[in-house]
């Protein structure tokens, strides 16, 4: 009687693991145990896990999101990227570059609005996100004049 029981037991989970669409209307996901024997109980969660072994979300290196602009106690532009993304603000290095003076351009909403310094102008309350496009993204987009990538801010 037991070993029909296992087998049957086997046969639904190898069902299961064969056709995962018709496992979706389980609703109970915690694991059991059955030994020979003994009644079977679910496994309790752990609730001791520390908490930074929990996930975040990935942030990305091109981007300042909403959330980011409005955590962060800076007044302009320039702030908020030296804070979250310094790397931006760097200048192409190479042979190439020791005799050009290349500078990121910054655009607001798709308008050109200068270099770097640019930045300093544009409050905090009016961003809504930023995007960094490097020197190729930024000459497909923009056009010529971005010979060190561009900055796009976008406003709310």
């Amino acid at each position: 009687m037991k070993t029909t029981r296992l087998l049957a037991l086997a046969a639904l989970a190898s069902a299961a693991a064969l056709h995962p669409g018709s496992a979706t209307a389980q609703t109970d996901t915690a694991a059991v145990t059955v030994s020979v024997g003994k009644t079977a109980e679910p496994a309790t969660p752990r609730t001791d896990v520390p908490h930074s072994a929990v996930p975040r979300a990935r942030r990305s290196l091109n981007t300042i999101t909403y959330e980011e602009v409005r955590t962060a106690r800076v007044p302009d532009a320039y702030q908020l990227v030296h804070n979250l993304r310094p790397s931006w603000l760097r200048t192409p290095r190479g042979p190439t570059s020791i005799g050009n003076n290349q500078d990121i351009a910054v655009f607001m909403d798709g308008v050109r609005m200068g270099t770097r310094d640019a930045l300093n102008s544009i409050a905090i309350t009016s961003i809504r996100s930023l995007r960094f496009y490097t020197i190729t993204e930024a000459r497909q987009k923009f056009g010529g004049q971005t010979s060190g990538g561009a900055i796009e801010v976008l406003s709310q």
